[in-house]
């Protein structure tokens, strides 16, 4: 028969020379079938042009020797480097710098919009609604608590039933209604008409829901654009220069996140235009923008569809999930009560599942445990928006707003992150120092108490100052703002920044990394949702929220964050071991006997 030879192009580290394969292929197939690039363009996907349905593909195993898993002396010896980032990636990371431009750029004027009653062309203190602070401030904590809590939905909907290309599509569409919403209610003639109030609650909730669905599944969207199905996710490959390194997918993922977060804090800059925009033409014009940025993020979507790998749903895991953890819970708080072998042998019972379902659920509580000290960081860093605010209106800020040095936070980790990410990890690699994404996260947060404690130090000077010393503003005779200079404050979102710098694309790789793959949003929902506990601790502890209780109150936040680094390096230090693994020794999941994982969030 005769036969026709594919070529399929192996991408090296340096874009200039790449590696070429062969396969050889029956010719009557170019006819029937059609073929597409599959995975990060390692493997050519052969599927059927009526059916669409995939029957074959030119794997790895055609690629040539030069390309192969590294043995054990490769990995004491080579370098480990960041597989090629492809087109779609990119496309995911202008998407989610559109949607954190979008939110960021509603929130910003948000609370002003709400709160004050003045004239809107007041040149001060605009204002539309008159609700007052607390209420204002109740509508910008249900914002935030929605979208913690409903980027739970947003998970289940991915990884049950529309994969996370579809569901990003779903909730973008919804979001999109939203930011319409508050865009319409904003302008004078629905204001002067009594719509604003409504507008808002309606806007609130349906942002919330748009926003939280999104917000689960972008990230690891992102890194599934970067698969790699090399054996242990790595393998070794000659560049253009000559050098003999390994592609590693874990350094892959840790440049994905990097990406993503620093897309992140480029979009969180849109509130400093929103606000100029609320200040000298109207709020209408604040919440237009960020409403024209989501329609960017909706095209990109739709318009790259035929770019993307979509990763397709694999069915809710739910119903069986909690099944097997009250089976975990009646066999003494260990999941291993509940695999097949155990039920059968103990109780004569048949379950729905087999050993690896359970290791996959062992695997998900684990990452779920290191996210258990993300409230009290996410609390601390929720100070940035609101006490350390208010704490530069109290100091002398020479004309600038009040509010306008918090965006040296953004700025600093725009900054940093290329540099730990370009300088820093390259140089840790090429010591055989590992850096995993726990212990970034543990860098992370003690880089958090610093600032807390820094900021409580700050504290104490502005209430040392004249004019009034521990009653700022208050005085009775010139109650101005206390001799201290509002840059003073600097340092605390240079801190702030570093820290996030470490942790939170830690986070984000780890839970990806950890997650089994039905797992893999809902995972990423859990990180996200922590910020619900964040907001209730916030709720908690905001009596210790004023004068002249603040010095006590960031010192409480500084000693509660450096009591979380030293119980979670302590508690996770056998995780971050696991994760550094892949340095030194190929790793393979170990079978799910071997693990002892429990219920019981001590055993960690």
């Amino acid at each position: 028969m005769a036969q026709v030879q594919l070529v399929v192009v192996q991408p090296a580290v340096d874009e200039e020379k790449q590696v070429p394969c062969t396969a050889v292929l029956p010719i009557n197939l170019l006819n029937e079938y059609s073929f597409s690039k599959l995975g990060s363009q390692r493997s050519l996907s052969i599927s059927h042009k009526e059916s669409s349905q995939t029957v074959g593909s030119v794997a790895i195993a055609t690629f040539p020797s030069a390309v192969h898993p590294p043995t054990s002396e490769e990995l004491a010896t080579l370098r480990h480097v960041g597989d090629k980032i492809p087109l779609s990636a990119w496309l995911v990371a202008l998407i989610a710098l559109s949607e954190r431009f979008t939110y960021y750029g509603l929130t910003a004027p948000f609370r002003k919009c709400h709160t004050h009653n003045n004239p809107r062309n007041d040149p001060l203190r605009p204002g539309a609604l008159g609700l007052g602070q607390s209420t204002a401030t109740r509508f910008s904590y249900l914002l935030t608590f929605l979208v913690y809590a409903t980027s739970f939905g947003g998970a289940v909907v991915a990884d049950g039933w529309l994969g996370r290309y579809k569901s990003l599509a779903l909730f973008a569409s919804i979001y999109v209604v939203g930011a319409l919403i508050l865009f319409i209610t904003s302008l004078p003639v629905s204001l002067d008409h009594g719509g604003g109030f409504g507008g808002l609650v309606a806007a609130v909730i349906v942002i919330g829901i748009g926003a939280g669905g999104m917000k689960s599944n972008l990230a690891p969207f992102m890194a599934d654009q970067c698969t790699d199905d090399s054996p242990g996710g790595m393998r070794v490959i000659t560049t253009a220069k000559g050098e003999r390194v390994i592609i590693d997918q874990a350094v892959t993922l840790q440049k994905i996140y990097t990406i993503f977060y620093w897309c992140v804090n480029v979009g969180s800059l849109s509130g400093v235009a929103t606000t100029l925009i609320e200040k000298y033409v109207g709020f209408w014009a604040a919440f237009l923008l960020p409403f024209c940025s989501l329609w960017v993020a909706l095209a990109v979507l739709i318009l790259g569809r035929t770019r993307f790998i979509k990763s397709p749903a694999q069915g809710t895991i739910l119903p069986q999930a909690l099944k097997a953890f009250w089976l975990g819970i009646r066999g003494g708080f260990k999941m291993d009560a509940a695999l097949p072998a155990a039920q059968a042998s103990k109780h004569q019972r048949t379950v729905g599942w087999d050993a690896t379902f359970i290791h996959e659920l062992k695997r998900g509580l684990l990452a779920c445990r290191v996210f258990l000290a993300w409230p009290i960081l996410l609390l601390c860093q929720s100070q940035m928006s609101t006490n350390l605010v208010s704490q530069a209106a109290t100091m002398e800020t020479h004309g600038l707003p009040n509010d306008v040095i918090s965006f040296l936070n953004p700025i600093s980790v725009i900054i940093l992150l290329p540099l730990a990410d370009r300088l820093l990890y390259p140089a840790l690699r090429r010591a055989k120092i590992a850096f995993s994404p726990i212990a970034r996260m543990a860098l992370g947060f003690f880089l958090e108490a610093c600032a807390q404690a820094y900021a409580s130090g700050l504290q104490h000077i502005v209430y040392s100052a004249p004019p009034c010393y521990s009653a700022p503003l208050k005085c009775s005779s010139n109650p101005g703002p206390n001799h201290v200079n509002v840059f003073a404050q600097t340092p605390i979102y240079f801190l702030e920044g570093l820290g996030e710098v470490f942790s939170s694309p830690g986070a984000y790789e780890y839970a990806y990394a950890a997650a089994p793959p039905r797992m893999k949003s809902l995972l990423q929902a859990v990180l996200v949702g922590m910020g619900a506990l964040a907001v209730l601790l916030g709720l908690a502890v905001s009596p210790l929220y004023r004068d002249p209780l603040l010095v006590a109150a960031y010192a409480v936040l500084a000693g509660m964050m450096l009591a979380t680094t030293v119980v979670y390096s302590v508690a996770f230090r056998d995780v971050a071991a696991d994760t550094d693994a892949p340095v030194e020794e190929e790793v393979s999941d170990p079978a799910p006997e071997q693990s002892n994982t429990n219920l019981a969030p001590e055993s960690a």
